[in-house]
């Protein structure tokens, strides 16, 4: 019975203080781009977020807008995430939207308060409406913690999407750095 209890007790905590970090703001830019982010824990590992990006890098504006929900169960010394991305892409080679598959990877380095890791998101042909087709997203970065829950990242991302009648067009591509505040 006594390590029945104690075992309660443990997941409660770990799910009290995964939730401790309610919500999370990160901003950032690269030579052709800029962007924000804003998450909120609705549950202990369930986070739903929302964002946007404007974009120049293919010689024409692209605003793309997002929703997310991501599964970010607990693995010791490891920060990740698994779920889905909706976006809508407003741009002069065709508007439309998809849902994304993807997430992200994290893991801490011999550097304290540093991780590196990535991301990824694809969206397939079958989950898009409007004139896209498919698109993917994918970043690598490197984070420091500055302080509890504040880090600074630097890295580089890759967008690239498939208009129906526009063709592939890489939407931003190239180094990104930026900050996230958790509260």
């Amino acid at each position: 019975m006594k390590p029945l209890f104690v075992a309660s007790l443990a997941t409660a905590g770990l799910a009290l203080s995964q939730s401790a970090l309610a919500l999370s703001i990160s901003a950032n830019a690269g030579p052709d781009a800029a962007g924000v982010e804003a998450s909120q824990t609705i549950f202990p590992t369930l986070r739903a977020g929302v964002g946007y990006l404007r974009s120049d890098d293919s010689g024409a504006d692209a605003d793309i807008y997002s929703g997310s929900l991501m599964f970010t169960p607990f693995v010791p010394g490891i920060d990740v995430s698994v779920g889905a991305r909706y976006q809508y892409q407003n741009t002069a080679f065709g508007d439309g939207g998809g849902l994304g598959l993807g997430g992200s990877l994290f893991v801490p380095t011999p550097i304290p308060l540093t991780s590196v890791g990535g991301y990824g998101f694809y969206t397939p042909d079958g989950l898009t409406h409007g004139d896209i087709d498919r698109s993917y997203e994918y970043g690598a970065q490197a984070r420091v913690e500055l302080v509890s829950h504040t880090y600074a990242y630097g890295g580089y991302r890759y967008y690239r999407t498939d208009f129906d009648d526009g063709g592939d067009h890489t939407l931003d591509s190239g180094p990104v750095i930026g900050v996230s505040v958790g509260f």
